[in-house]
């Protein structure tokens, strides 16, 4: 059984929480990936979970470090609901993290034999993120403009506040302080709210998870201690790697209190999974279009710079152990990643849509990047408005057919126009062009069968419009 297979199975109990790191160590440089160097670059880190008591673990290699008891999980605990069994449940368990040292210096204060252990609280707070074409945001400097002298011994100013003047005194009587001005700067780009992503407030290992609403807030189920706040780019039908094997997390602070995180913009790898996760989530979860969602999958983000693609997709790859998708060049546009992202998830969703064999030997290329390009204009057009005026197409491959089929006479495709005076289609739908896929190896049979399968009153011109993009 090979890595990704294993993977699969250990990741299809929903319930269970996986870290790539021991849950007993602290850690201190904080960072998005861990592989243990004791493995193959190759292979899958070795993965930690607390599982319930008796839990029957699959037929993978496996081994228990250390039992543990949280109370808070406990449900035969008949009297944990009186304050007096909470207390005494919190003290025992104080004592046991502390005899085992998994205690921090602030929580190692407390003395659970008078009694004196911290209240609850809830671990919550907003997670945004930096789109650098969304909206526009307006930051303040304040700059020295000028001196201004006055009286040391009144304090009130000798002279009207104005720039290159100066009274002339003994210069025991005058003193002189700065003015400031404010300058602004407008950039276009704002912060966002990050949408249904993954985050774990962990205290040892007790892990309580959540995911953020449309407002990028999200709140836990409480604790007595400090907690390690992460998110986990991960959901139950992708993941999200730094390169082809490390599962990305943000390993954000440990503290009590709320954690508000603004991921920063420019050429940062977590701008990049976050703008991967919002595709994926689109695509998987938020799909206003009826298609067909991509298999299971994981998505590979690299920082990859100097390269030709944007991105490419193989969805058999998991067959021996790579990532399915990989995304490059994070410095881009968001607005570029998350369409790279939504082209690619569909290259695998049509992969799923007519099985895998025929996708990898005999469906032509024109099928397959023209299908890819008509989901990613959908799609990223409803997050990005101006977006059909950036996306570019070309004849024979990346064509406009899939927007063409769609769009109406004031939104047609206009380049590469090669003198084309408009196509006269309009009014398919993204799910009936995406059933003509089926048993379609060429752009013909793919023309066919929509013109068979559906009635359009424009489909007259349908032969015209695949003809000239082919």
């Amino acid at each position: 059984m090979g890595y990704e297979e294993e993977w699969g199975i250990l990741k299809s109990d929903t319930t269970i929480v996986w870290y790539d790191y021991p849950l007993d160590y602290e850690i201190i440089n904080l960072g998005t990936t861990y592989h243990d160097p004791s493995l193959p670059e190759n292979a899958i880190t070795w993965q930690y979970c607390v599982v319930p008591v008796g839990y029957n673990m699959p037929d993978i290699q496996h081994e228990l470090l250390y039992e543990v008891y949280i109370p808070e999980k406990d449900e035969n605990t008949g009297l944990k609901s009186s304050a007096t069994t909470k207390q005494f449940l919190l003290a025992l368990e104080h004592e046991s993290v502390k005899l085992t040292g998994n205690l921090s210096e602030n929580e190692n204060g407390f003395k659970s034999t008078t009694g004196l252990l911290p209240a609850e609280w809830t671990p919550k707070g907003t997670i945004k993120v930096w789109d650098d074409v969304i909206g526009s945001t307006t930051s303040y400097t304040q700059v020295f403009d000028h001196w201004e002298y006055y009286d040391c011994d009144e304090g009130d100013p000798i002279q009207a506040a104005q720039a290159g003047q100066r009274v002339i005194l003994p210069p025991e009587d005058q003193c002189q302080r700065a003015v400031y001005r404010y300058e602004s700067t407008t950039v276009t780009g704002s912060y966002i709210p990050l949408i249904q992503a993954t985050v774990h407030a962990r205290w040892f290992t007790h892990i309580e998870s959540d995911l953020t609403d449309n407002n990028g807030y999200f709140e836990t189920s409480k604790f007595n201690y400090e907690v390690n706040y992460a998110i986990k780019w991960q959901r139950a039908d992708f993941e999200i790697r730094e390169g082809l094997i490390g599962q990305a997390w943000y390993n954000g602070p440990k503290k009590k209190g709320d954690w508000n995180l603004n991921i920063p913009g420019g050429n940062s790898m977590s701008r990049m999974y976050a703008t991967i996760h919002r595709a994926a989530y689109d695509y998987f979860y938020n799909n206003p279009f009826g298609i067909q969602t991509p298999p299971n999958l994981a998505i590979g983000a690299f920082d990859w710079e100097n390269v030709d693609p944007q991105g490419d997709s193989a969805p058999w790859l998991n067959w021996i152990g790579l990532v399915n998708i990989r995304i490059f060049k994070p410095s881009r546009l968001s607005r570029d990643l998350y369409a790279t992202t939504i082209h690619e998830l569909a290259h695998a969703s049509h992969w799923k849509l007519i099985g895998g064999y025929p996708y990898a030997t005999s469906l032509a290329t024109i099928v397959a990047e023209s299908w890819a390009r008509g989901v990613q204009w959908e799609f990223t057009r409803i997050i990005y408005p101006n977006y059909s005026s950036v996306i570019t197409y070309n004849f024979g491959k990346y064509t406009g057919v899939v927007e063409d089929l769609i769009d109406n006479p004031s939104m047609e495709v206009t380049t590469p126009n090669n003198g084309w005076n408009g196509d006269g289609v309009e009014g398919y739908t993204l799910i009936q062009i995406e059933q003509a896929l089926k048993g379609a190896k060429t752009f013909n049979e793919w023309r066919d069968n929509l013109k068979n399968l559906y009635n359009n009153g424009t489909e007259n011109n349908v032969d015209a419009l695949f003809a000239h993009w082919n």
